[in-house]
Parts: C-alpha cells; structure tokens; sequence
C-alpha cells in the first residue's frame, strides 16, 4: 500500500470514529445517568433484574434474528458501490419484510417460552407477564436492526449518528420517570418503551435517501431474501450460542451468589463492553462495509486490516489507561460506593479490551468474505472456551476469576483468528500493528499491577506509565495522519 493511501485510511479511520464516537460518547452520557439512577433507585438488586432481562431479549433476537443486521450490510454495501439506485431499492424493500418476519418470530418465541425463562432464570413465576410485555421489544428491535443495516450499508452514517442521539435522549427522558415512580414494576415498560422510541427514529432517517421500488410480491421476496439469509443463518446460530453461553454464565452467577452479586458483575461487564468499547463499537460501523467491499483482494483486505488493529489500539491505549488508574472514582461516579467490589474484575477485564480490539479486527474479515461455515466453528469454539474459563474463573477467585477469565479469553481468541486469516485466506499482516500493540499491552498491564498493588511506589509508577502510553499513543497517531 502505498503511502498517500495509508494515510487517506487512516484519516478516515479517525474521522468517522470521531463522528460515530460522539454519537457514541453521547449514548454512553445517557447510560451513565441511566444507571445512575438505577443503581440509586433499585440497588444492586435492580441492576441484576435489568441484566437478566436484557440477556433474555438478546438471546431470543439472536436466535429468530435470521442474521439480518451483518448479511444486509454485506449485500447493501456491494449493491451501494455499484450505483444501481433500482437495485438498491428493491435490496431494500426486501430487507423491511424480512426484517418484520424476524421480528415477529421473535416476538411468537419469547411469548411461547415466557413460562419456562421466568423458571429458569428466576425460579418462580413472577416474571411471566414481564417476558411477555418484552416480546414487544423484540419486534421493535428487529425492525430498527434492518433499518440500521440500510444507513450503514449505504455509508449515511451522520444519518445513523442523528438517528442514535436522538433515539438514546427521548428514551432516556421517558424512562427515568417509570424508574423513580414504579421502581422495580417499571424495568419491563422502560425497556419497552426505549425500544420503540428507537425504532421510530431509525425509522424516519433510513427513509431518506434512498429510491422508491416498484411493489414486490411475497414469492420475490422469500426468493432474494434467501439469499441474503444464507450467511445470517450461521451468524443467527452463532449470536444465539453466544448469547445462550452468556444466559448461562449469569444464570450461574445469580444462582451461586444471588441478585446482589450478579448486579456487581453486570455492572462491570457494562464498563468494560459498553463504555470502553465504545471506540470499537463506533469503528465497526464504517470497518465492516469498507472491509466487505475489497472481501476479494488479500492484499488490500491485510491492509485494512493492519491500519485498523492499529488505529483501535492507539485510540484505546489513553482510554484503557484513564479507566485502569481512575476506575475506584469512575465506579463512584457510574454507579454507587457499593459496586467499588468490582475493581477486581475492572482491573484484569479492561486489559482483556485491548486484545479484544486484535479478534475484533480480524474477525471481520469471515464475514466480509461471506464465510459462514468457519465463522460459526471459530465463534462456538470461542464461546465454549469463554464460558468454561468464566465458570471456573468465578468458582475459584470469584469476580475477579470472571476478570481473569475475560481476558484469557481474548487472548485465545485472537490466536485463533490471527491463524485463521494467515492459513485458510492467506492475509499476511504488516509489521507495524505488532510493535504498536507490544508497548501498548505491556504499558496498560503495568498501570493495572500498579493499581492493584495500591502501594505509594507502584501506584507512582502506574501514574506514570499512564501518562507516557496515552502521550505516545496519541503522538503515534498524529504521525500517522500527518505522513
């Protein structure tokens, strides 16, 4: 690749998880003062109840979702390229439908085995109602996946970012109220609620911009949405395994340790996914389409790849490290005084982050090929890992077990991946994303021993290294740009 280009990625690269990351950092301000109340208003207790639900809704969508979210941005993106605005349409239209059926399996499902996860997951019968009210949230979240999918695929990403603003601030005035008033009778219609006011504003954005089709009948649409279910069947089936592993892991936690316990592992699982992740969450948004539209060429699929392993890793370097030495007041100021217990998890998972932004990048690469087959080994095969190493990392060592087991987990994981690219496609990564991720690892990791230790000697030290790896990363980065 040669210079100019590698800069112009890079540019982009940063230039749109700065945009989506705003959108993203906004989304997470909303979570803050959601949770905050949260934790205020129901405890630890509340935010278990939350978790065990969102789980719920998550491995029922990943299972009737069909894969829709990840196959149409694939198929969107191809078809966006070409300039076929006829084509692209019809994609569409066809998308919508199957994104209602998906939605409403989904809701059929969740109604149906409402009794047997109130059993499973909380030992009685009192959460019926609840699972059925939240079959609503299902179709709704079905129907604003697909609607995503069209911003995303057709690259109208400052759409998408006003539709997510927008979306997150009205659900978040709308449900802190049921919070404060109902307590604990007002999760079920909170989550609900924000699904829908989700959806509506997705919804009026994914209209624009995009050429009305000509009426497409029901036999048309089961035969071309077939195809673009062919890669969501494997994703559909790994999303569930990787859910159902999830379902089963808090399952565990809440019937080992109680309500209280599994809230504090919660919380620190939405640090570290939610709010640190946030950088790879606004990447993938733009990595993925741009990944699927050179899926053909190794050579530029490495260099994809290559520059963003690195530009994750030095955007997450300053990120980690302010989170790893600032994490007692972080949890003060997310939550209350009573989950500062999950620093032991805190400090061994947010390391895990960084080898996470390693599998993450690579793992795109099966699905910008169309893969699904060796996507879906390679993800139960990780899913399976992660969940025995949780359950014995929490039966042994407790939350901090659940830490350790996180971040084995990614390491394994990313072995796997970097195999995979090298000997089933033959991608071959530069030479610059495995010295940019060495002193980056090595530096997070001695400001995490640094806090842990919590000594006079070994917290200057983690201070230190803090400040030298967010420096450096953020001078690499620059020079990046400016080359």
């Amino acid at each position: 690749m040669q210079q100019g280009e590698s800069t112009s990625m890079y540019r982009r690269i940063v230039k749109t998880t700065g945009m989506l990351g705003g959108v993203q950092v906004l989304s997470i301000l909303c979570s803050i003062v959601r949770n905050k109340c949260i934790a205020m208003w129901l405890g630890p207790a509340g935010v278990g109840i939350i978790g065990l639900y969102n789980t719920s809704i998550e491995m029922i969508g990943a299972l009737t979702g069909l894969g829709l979210r990840q196959s149409a941005v694939r198929n969107i993106s191809r078809t966006h390229a070409s300039d076929d605005g006829q084509a692209l349409a019809f994609l569409v239209t066809v998308l919508r439908r199957w994104s209602w059926l998906a939605g409403l399996l989904g809701a059929v499902v969740m109604l149906s085995t409402a009794p047997l996860l109130s059993r499973f997951t909380f030992g009685d019968d009192r959460h019926i109602w609840g699972y059925v009210w939240l079959s609503c949230a299902l179709l709704f979240n079905a129907l604003t996946s697909g609607d995503q999918a069209i911003l995303q695929g057709t690259q109208r990403l400052k759409q998408l970012s006003k539709a997510g603003v927008a979306g997150n601030v009205v659900a978040l005035l709308l449900s802190l109220p049921l919070y404060y008033c109902f307590r604990m009778e007002g999760i079920v219609p909170s989550l609900v609620l924000s699904s829908v006011v989700t959806f509506l504003f997705v919804w009026i954005y994914s209209r624009r911009g995009v050429e009305r089709h000509q009426p497409v009948s029901l036999r048309t649409t089961w035969n071309e949405g077939r195809s673009m279910v062919v890669l969501g069947v494997y994703m559909t089936v790994s999303g569930f395994l990787t859910t159902l592993f999830n379902y089963l892991f808090i399952g565990f936690i809440h019937r080992t340790s109680g309500d209280v316990d599994l809230g504090y592992y919660q919380a620190g699982y939405a640090v570290v996914t939610r709010y640190v992740g946030l950088v790879l969450a606004a990447m993938a948004t733009d990595y993925y389409p741009r990944l699927a539209a050179v899926g053909d060429d190794p050579g530029r699929l490495g260099a994809q790849m290559s520059r963003q392993i690195e530009a994750a890793l030095l955007m997450l370097a300053p990120v980690v490290s302010a989170f790893l030495l600032l994490q007692e007041w972080i949890i003060r100021v997310l939550y209350t005084a009573e989950f500062l217990c999950m620093e032991s998890y805190f400090s061994w998972a947010m390391v895990g982050v960084l080898f996470k932004s390693l599998s993450w990048a690579m793992g795109f690469v099966l699905l910008a090929k169309g893969d699904g087959k060796l996507y879906l080994v390679t993800e139960l095969a990780s899913d399976f890992c992660g969940f025995l190493l949780n359950v014995g990392g929490y039966y042994l060592w407790g939350l901090e077990g659940a830490g350790v087991a996180y971040l084995l987990n990614f390491i394994l994981y990313g072995a796997m991946m970097w195999w995979v690219c090298r000997r089933h496609y033959g991608i071959r990564l530069g030479r610059s994303w495995f010295g940019v991720a060495v002193w980056v690892v090595a530096g997070c990791s001695i400001v995490s021993t640094g806090y842990r230790l919590a000594t006079t000697l070994s917290l200057s030290v983690a201070v230190g290294c803090a400040v030298a790896v967010s420096v450096a990363a953020l001078w690499q980065l620059k020079r990046r740009l400016a080359l």
